[in-house]
């Protein structure tokens, strides 16, 4: 078979050109230190390495995810525990002065002190984790924990007065009163009998309507208390303010001073005033409604946010300043209105209502202790997450590496041969191709 030049000088050309390539991938190989640069070089192995590379990425954003929460269960627990120091020292003061060895001076003093770390309980459960609030729930960008005004205006209720013409032409705008005072109770009062102050009378709740006082006489204040319902809250509910303009038409007559009420005679007020002044008449089933009016008021939400722990697995994020301080659950206890009523029980001497609230004390110090367990817990579970992606995380870059990554020292060789081979072929076609047509000729 006559090989021709033709077909001679294309075969040299084709075994220097396919060396040559080999070197460059080699070369380009070693210098990039992969040896998959284009999908063109193992297209199962690319496919493999797009998806290792998407799961490193997933995890790398779950890493993330994890470091953030941690931080911010790690500053939950931080304040939990200053709520429960605080607490600790609201029970040594309650402690110290539940003795007979207190007195009047040492109470006032402790009084103060309990004032400081009621205070220091708000800051607590207004806490924040950069902009972001510790206990507000998903409303994390609005505090979790609002102080309520002490007054709050009475809701006139008149549905039960019996007589159609009265309940029907009433003008409730008379009837002007304020609740002065901090409490969860729901307190009602009921006139059972018509007339004006110092006449009419009237029942008393604390617990909505359920249970109620004996008849008593109506007066300008009205000191909300059921002697035999709940706690006293020292709420009252009054018929005047400083202008002498709440529920009555004896401007400057009724004010504000428990003391000047406690004076307080029909039959004196009628030589001074004149009975056409004694005010308005308050008609039997007339209500005077308080709702719920707490120290603190929890404004976040009741929903918290749903972390990502592992693949298909989530769980809440930390707790609320509700469950924390305000005591929504059975058996639970509203820390503020607990130390507000102890800080008062120390300025009126009450030695009695001092022993009462340490069984209280020691409920608010427990629903904390139980939030600050499931707080630990929940960032030892998303540490034990963070370690596994961690594990996966290396699992993956192995994998990957095994996939993309070259073997130096193999690839090396690989190079020091290659080079070999391309200038044997280029010596060989410079031979092959060396001959004119004048040797030809010969």
């Amino acid at each position: 078979m006559r090989v021709t030049e033709v077909a001679k000088r294309e075969q040299v050309m084709g075994n220097i050109q396919r060396n040559s390539t080999k070197l460059q991938e080699l070369q380009m190989q070693m210098a990039s230190g992969q040896r998959l640069n284009r999908p063109s070089d193992d297209p199962m192995g690319a496919v493999k390495m797009q998806d290792i590379v998407t799961k490193l990425s997933s995890n790398e954003q779950l890493r993330s995810n994890l470091a953030e929460n941690i931080s911010f269960l790690e500053r939950s627990e931080l304040e939990l525990g200053q709520m429960l120091e605080i607490l600790g020292k609201v029970r040594t003061l309650t402690l110290s002065q539940s003795g007979s060895d207190s007195n009047d001076e040492s109470r006032l003093m402790t009084a103060r002190e309990l004032s400081a770390l009621r205070k220091g309980l708000l800051d607590a459960g207004n806490a924040r984790e950069g902009k972001l609030y510790v206990f507000s729930g998903v409303k994390s960008l609005t505090p979790p924990l609002k102080k309520n005004s002490p007054h709050q205006p009475a809701k006139v209720e008149t549905t039960s007065i019996l007589q159609q013409d009265i309940r029907e032409l009433l003008d409730v705008s008379q009837f002007r009163a304020q609740f002065d005072g901090h409490s969860s109770n729901d307190y009602r009062i009921r006139i059972t009998k018509t007339g004006l102050f110092g006449q009419a009378r009237y029942q008393l709740s604390d617990d909505g309507g359920k249970t109620w006082t004996e008849d008593e006489v109506l007066r300008p204040v009205v000191h909300m208390f059921n002697p035999r319902g709940r706690p006293d809250d020292r709420v009252f509910l009054r018929f005047s303010d400083e202008e002498g303009k709440l529920g009555n038409q004896s401007a400057g007559y009724f004010d504000l001073d428990l003391n000047h009420v406690v004076e307080f005679d029909v039959e004196e007020m009628d030589e001074l005033l004149g009975s056409e002044a004694q005010g308005i008449v308050f008609p039997e089933g007339m209500e005077f409604i308080f709702g719920k009016n707490p120290e603190v008021d929890y404004i976040g939400s009741p929903e918290k946010k749903e972390i990502i722990v592992a693949t298909g697995i989530t769980s809440p994020l930390g707790v609320t300043a509700e469950e924390v301080l305000l005591g929504k659950g059975e058996g639970e206890v509203d820390a503020f209105s607990l130390i507000a009523s102890l800080e008062r029980a120390m300025l009126e001497n009450d030695g009695t209502a001092i022993a009462k609230r340490l069984e209280e004390l020691e409920l608010a110090e427990k629903q904390i202790l139980k939030r600050l367990a499931d707080t630990g817990n929940l960032v030892r579970e998303l540490q034990t997450a963070e370690m596994k992606l961690e594990d996966q995380t290396f699992e993956h870059e192995k994998r990957l590496s095994e996939i993309r990554d070259v073997d130096l020292a193999k690839t090396s060789l690989e190079v020091s041969s290659a080079e070999v081979n391309n200038r044997l072929a280029l010596d060989t076609g410079s031979r092959l191709i060396q001959p004119t047509l004048a040797d030809f000729l010969r």
